[in-house]
């Protein structure tokens, strides 16, 4: 039973004002209250307590932390800051054990020991992310509500076969479908032509802007960041045809992907209608790209021996996304635009990339070096070899450091089809499993017990930290770090674009900085933090403008060719 304790103290206040109930009686039951609040807080401190003492003699239980309101528990410090609420707990009960909250009916297990979550992701058949993934469907996405059954009903797992005991056919599992579509065309043999084809597209794009050889001013690098790799990744994936129909679609995009964290609240329409009709853009935008692609290109011709992109369906991964969706009754022209603005959304790229240039631009001798390993990698005429790139050692560190850095994701996922055990510890079905990356990205004792010591704080960038010592020299290495190192999640639903999320970002760093002069304007970089609003939402973008200035490399200059 849940109790409005609020409520309570409302209708007091105005039977004591309309002299229902006397003041005495009014503050007896306040007292009650009173009362009630702090034994509920001792005796559920002392059962968290006996319990912890419990599971250190060696019999494993997950307590439940200690709270106020009974029936609502943890309800109200967790809606108030979804994302970091478990991290908090972490911190002031510990991160080696397990530990539970409550939210009203729903029991929450938090996860921050690597070896539980190691664990963890090995009993991945037996869990699920279909409640999160409902959510983001109705609230960021915008499916209908009345459609929603269609993706709650998708009981079938992850494995290729169906489930036993699911009921739902091979055409519609849609949840499965989401995954491993991606799984199986963002990664070679189709990885490598997407590749190609963002860094046409990212190079068109920067040449487009005519940056001569004086230098020109600019107000904001993330926002240099976001409309460049933004307006990249759309045509490498889903064709030329769609920016040139919409050509606002990538300014709507943002405007849209910013508001994120209020589409995934709930807020109310009538309280922030432009956000709204932002995101209404954008759908409204992808149907109109439909309905000429249908129209005029073929999204079936997906066979090894057809072309790797066009532009009016783009990619094979969009045009594999469309004929499993086509396959799905409930899914309308109007529901698979909005799926495929939710796959635009779930794009994290341009927000590291800039971070990536953030960090060498703060720090010119580490700019230096990161070039010494790109300039072996370019080509005559000034393309570049993208495999050697992406293997070069300090690129890399960089690479991993940002993401460790700036990468704040709630990963959460309830034991669905069976109780799983860990280390002897038992999450019933039907309970959440939430597992923050901070608390794994920050912990520095979990570090030093890995063999990572860390030589500079984990809250700090550190662009050596993934190098280690070898007989060739300083080589990338993550050996031993296990789920110390999580920006893309685990399990058989990791992030399925984490292969083009890192080409995307050396590419990107690479091109600037061997083709254009740039510098930071005189800012306070110690100012420039990330906007904690997007925690858990994937990378975190920076909370000010960045002003910079660029212009193209003189022949002659210290890393021209």
């Amino acid at each position: 039973m849940t109790v409005s304790f609020v409520g309570i103290f409302h209708d007091l206040a105005q039977l004591v004002a309309h002299g229902s109930v006397t003041l005495v009686l009014a503050e007896r039951l306040l007292l009650f209250f009173c009362v009630l609040l702090i034994f509920t807080k001792i005796t559920s401190t002392i059962r968290f307590n006996q319990l912890s003492a419990k599971s250190r003699q060696g019999q494993p239980v997950i307590p439940v932390v200690p709270y106020w309101v009974p029936g609502i528990y943890h309800l109200i410090p967790f809606l108030r800051n979804t994302a970091e609420f478990p991290e908090q707990l972490t911190k002031q009960y510990g991160w080696e054990r397990p530990i539970r909250f409550k939210a009203a009916g729903e029991t929450f297990t938090v996860v921050a020991n690597p070896q539980h979550i190691t664990a963890i992701y090995k009993n991945s058949r037996f869990l699920s992310a279909r409640s999160i993934t409902e959510r983001a469907a109705k609230y960021i996405v915008g499916v209908p509500s009345h459609i929603i059954p269609f993706y709650q009903a998708d009981d079938s797992g992850m494995a290729a076969e169906v489930r036993k005991g699911s009921k739902v056919t091979q055409e519609n599992r849609i949840l499965y479908h989401q995954v491993h579509t991606g799984q199986k065309f963002l990664a070679s043999p189709y990885l490598e032509p997407l590749i190609q084809r963002y860094m046409t597209m990212f190079r068109d794009h920067i040449q487009a802007l005519e940056i001569g050889t004086d230098w020109v001013e600019c107000p904001d690098l993330y926002r240099f960041c976001q409309i460049a790799s933004a307006q990249a990744t759309i045509e490498a994936t889903m064709g030329s045809k769609i920016l040139d129909l919409n050509p606002n679609l990538v300014e709507d995009f943002w405007a849209a992907k910013d508001s994120a964290p209020e589409y995934y609240r709930g807020l109310p329409r009538w309280v922030a209608p432009q956000i709204y009709k932002a995101r209404d853009r954008v759908i409204k935008a992808i149907e109109k790209w439909h309905d000429f692609a249908f129209a005029h290109g073929d999204h079936t011709n997906t066979a090894s021996h057809d072309p790797d992109w066009d532009p009016v369906w783009g990619s094979k991964y969009v045009k594999v996304r469309e004929q499993y969706m086509l396959s799905m009754k409930p899914l309308t022209a109007h529901v698979r635009a909005a799926e495929d603005w939710g796959f635009m959304a779930n794009g994290n790229t341009p927000p590291v990339i800039f971070w990536y240039l953030f960090e060498a631009l703060r720090d010119p001798e580490l700019a230096e070096r990161l070039m010494e390993e790109v300039i072996p990698c370019v080509l005559e005429g000034g393309d570049m070899d993208i495999s050697k790139l992406a293997s070069q050692p300090l690129l890399q560190s960089v690479y991993a450091e940002v993401l460790r850095l700036r990468v704040s994701i709630l990963i959460s996922r309830m034991v669905e089809y069976q109780d799983i055990s860990f280390d002897g510890y038992t999450v019933p079905r039907g309970e959440y499993i939430l597992m923050p990356t901070d608390t794994v990205h920050f912990n520095e004792e979990a570090w030093t017990q890995a063999g990572w010591r860390p030589k500079i704080p984990l809250r700090q960038f550190d662009a050596t930290r993934f190098l280690v010592p070898s007989d060739g020299g300083l080589q990338f290495n993550q050996d031993g770090l296990g789920y110390l190192w999580v920006p893309f999640g685990g399990g058989d639903r990791m992030c399925p674009g984490r292969h083009v999320a890192k080409l995307e970002m050396i590419f990107s760093f690479a091109f600037l900085f061997f083709n254009y002069d740039i510098e930071l304007m005189p800012i306070d970089v110690g100012k420039v933090q990330c906007n904690t609003k997007y925690a858990a939402f994937g990378t975190l973008p920076p909370t000010s403008p960045v002003p910079f200035r660029i212009r193209k490399k003189m022949r002659g200059s210290r890393t021209s060719r």
